[in-house]
């Protein structure tokens, strides 16, 4: 029997935050979602989530770094970035998570058979 999978979602974008939460719940998929990384981090529990789903362009802080400091509560859990301009980040992300796969990174918007083809392949290995 499987579990629901459980992904945090943080998007300062309401309207694309609101988007994606809906596909995900109409696909099975437990959501948390966020607009404010702080609190997000702050309400951060180990072993609680099977995917961050994280924007690049939160306000406040940068995605690459909010998952830097959720990965010292729990250094299991994945990620997927999104970003309205992929290849802005593109040698950031290449460096400064060398092992993760390039899925680990795409670009808003995102249709809904992407996004949960992205979902599987993030979380394949995660299972």
């Amino acid at each position: 029997m499987s579990h629901t999978r459980k992904i945090l979602l943080i998007d300062s974008d309401h309207a694309a935050s609101y988007m994606i939460t809906m596909i995900l719940k109409l696909n099975h998929f437990e959501v948390s979602p966020y607009s404010d990384p702080d609190l997000a981090l702050s309400d951060f529990e180990k072993g609680l989530y099977d995917l961050i789903l994280v924007d690049l362009d939160i306000k406040g802080m940068n995605g690459f770094e909010l998952y830097r400091r959720m990965r010292q509560i729990d250094d299991r859990v994945h990620v997927c970035f999104m970003t309205n301009v992929r290849a802005r980040y593109l040698d950031e992300f290449k460096t400064t998570f060398p092992d993760l796969p390039q899925t680990s990174l795409t670009e808003k918007p995102v249709g809904t058979d992407d996004l949960l083809e992205i979902l599987r392949l993030n979380l394949a290995d995660n299972q």
